[in-house]
């Protein structure tokens, strides 16, 4: 494939051998800068039976990551396949919490990832002397004197908990062999305090790590990173501060940002924003405080960075809105998304309703929204797997794990069968979300199950619970549709709506960011906190077109700053 590499890129990708620290600006050829670094340090390995690993923290980064380096190999004579494209966390399952965790963990089977819905983990959870905690919401972190701390976060809160209860229950779990996400983290380090033979294997084996997105590095992936480099790993890091939007999960940029001074890393960087116009990089800089450059210059259609005032008592009418400006500016609605600070607006205003139900109805109304709104089967059949696991008495510790990853245990195989065949029939299996959910869903959904679960006891050695139809009550539900079929037929229903989260990483021709006043005052403020950030990478995702869309009811202080970073008021 033809590629020039602009000066910046011609340094990291050549660099010495040698810990790189490359701070990047949004659209300055991250990827196809750290894939042929990722190329350059493996032809310098020669024949080295050891690897090189290039980490990310998205599935979607990673198989791009592994699409351009096969297309730049597929021609490459006598190079080495010794390279690693992987998810920081599958990295850490596949060499050190599947193979070796049990022992750190006291578990007599190999470890699984639990989600946070298995009924099990209900025998899990944190008494801290007040109230039980979950402890699919617990956190883990490394404060500066190296202790750990731990608290819930959910829904944007944060409350810390009693260390002790914490660790209590962390260790019960573990016994089971059960880890979350966080507390993978948490065990692989723990592992590898206790087996310095095994980070010393690590480290021989792989000798050069580069890790993309590291804004996205918390502290225990940076005491792990920290770790690796003492056995002898060099380790290099790619991405930029202003874009650390996970402060919620203990990654707030600091580690990118401290490490050129911690581990006498060379620093690059990427200033050359090839992504978005002039206007629009501008804004960036005004809001980060940055000094970054745009390459591109505009089209023939309109084009700049613009605020636009929407009714926030009714939120759906600014598709409209945002259906006007690109009539008027001549794009198609395929080449646009509106991106929102969290999932409420997401569903007013793509019909969806949040949060249905309780106990495994939740579940399977989360699953046909899933299904039907979006087409995105795979979390719809995650989804619908909880549901089903709720329902059964005493499922073993491992069966969601099991059944959602095609393990080939003969009760998952036959579960997962099945389960496919409720999920793809709206007819006999899982209703249709456009259904009214009271009236018309749930007493489709209960017959169906119960036929499910029939089958699940006639293949499986699986037994549901006695009150099982206790879990898949009506409680909560509106006598509503799950999804306003409704509005998402009209013309646009095929423009993307999604969270900022949800967009990170892309690039976007047109971009509307629909945000609430605390998020206007956010972003005006600039990057220093992360609602800053969110609003950064929102405004950084936009190509050609950027619309700030902002409540009726913002005061004139609040439009000035707006102003002084760019914008300018929208007129058709």
């Amino acid at each position: 494939m033809a590629f020039f590499p602009t000066p910046e890129q011609e340094e990291v990708i050549e660099g010495e051998l040698g810990s790189q620290c490359v701070i990047a600006c949004p659209g300055s050829g991250k990827t196809v800068t750290a894939v042929r670094r990722l190329l350059k340090v493996r032809r310098d390995l020669g024949t080295a039976r050891s690897y090189v690993a290039l980490l990310s923290y998205s599935n979607v980064a990673v198989e791009t990551f592994q699409r351009v380096y096969d297309e730049l190999t597929r021609d490459v004579p006598g190079l080495s396949r010794r390279v690693l494209i992987e998810t920081v966390d599958s990295f850490l399952t596949a060499y050190i919490l599947r193979s070796h965790g049990a022992r750190a963990m006291g578990a007599r089977r190999q470890p699984f990832l639990v989600n946070g819905s298995e009924a099990f983990l209900a025998g899990f959870r944190i008494f801290d002397g007040k109230y039980p905690r979950e402890i699919r919401y617990l956190s883990v972190s490394i404060t500066d004197d190296s202790t750990f701390e731990y608290s819930i976060r959910q829904d944007s809160t944060v409350v810390k908990v009693d260390e002790k209860a914490a660790s209590a229950a962390i260790k019960k779990l573990a016994a089971v062999g059960a880890y979350t996400h966080e507390l993978g983290r948490y065990w692989a380090l723990m592992t590898l305090i206790e087996e310095p033979k095994l980070l010393d294997a690590l480290a021989r084996r792989f000798p050069h790590i580069i890790v993309d997105e590291a804004q996205d590095v918390g502290s225990l992936h940076g005491i792990l990173l920290d770790a690796l480099a003492s056995a002898g790993s060099t380790i290099s890091l790619i991405g930029d501060p202003n874009q650390a939007i996970y402060e919620f999960a203990g990654a707030d940029g600091s580690f990118l940002r401290n490490f050129k001074g911690t581990s006498g890393a060379k620093l690059y960087s990427l200033t050359q924003n090839r992504r978005s116009i002039g206007g629009i990089v501008d804004v960036a800089n005004l809001v980060a405080g940055t000094t970054a450059t745009a390459v591109r210059t505009p089209g023939e259609r309109r084009y700049g960075a613009y605020y636009l005032k929407y009714d926030h008592k009714n939120v759906g009418a600014s598709l409209g809105l945002f259906e006007a400006v690109l009539a008027t500016s001549g794009y198609d609605h395929h080449e646009a998304a509106i991106l929102c600070r969290g999932r409420p607006y997401v569903a007013k205003l793509t019909g969806a309703t949040c949060d249905a139900g309780t106990g495994s109805t939740e579940y399977f109304a989360q699953a046909a929204v899933m299904r039907d709104r979006s087409g995105n089967v795979g979390a719809a059949f995650e989804h619908t797997v909880s549901g089903v696991i709720r329902l059964l008495d005493a499922p073993p510790a491992g069966l969601r794990s099991e059944i959602v990853t095609n393990a080939e245990g003969a009760d998952a195989k036959a579960i997962r069968r099945l389960i496919w065949r409720f999920l793809r029939d709206s007819d006999r299996g899982l209703p249709s979300a456009t259904l009214k959910a009271k009236t018309q869903w749930h007493p489709k959904l209960k017959p169906r199950v119960e036929n499910l679960l029939s089958s699940i006891e006639g293949a499986t050695s699986q037994k549901r619970l006695s009150s099982w139809s206790n879990n898949l009550t009506t409680r909560d539900l509106l006598d509503a549709p799950l999804w306003e079929a409704d509005l998402a037929s009209t013309a646009m229903s095929s423009v993307r709506v999604d969270t900022v989260h949800k967009a990170k990483g892309e690039s976007i021709r047109v971009v509307m960011y629909l945000a609430r006043n605390e998020d206007a005052n956010a972003l005006v403020q600039g990057t220093d906190t992360e609602d800053g950030r969110i609003g950064y990478v929102a405004v950084t995702r936009a190509k050609d077109l950027l619309i700030l869309g902002i409540p009726a009811t913002a005061k004139a202080p609040v439009i000035t700053a707006i102003e002084g970073k760019g914008f300018k008021a929208w007129e058709s």
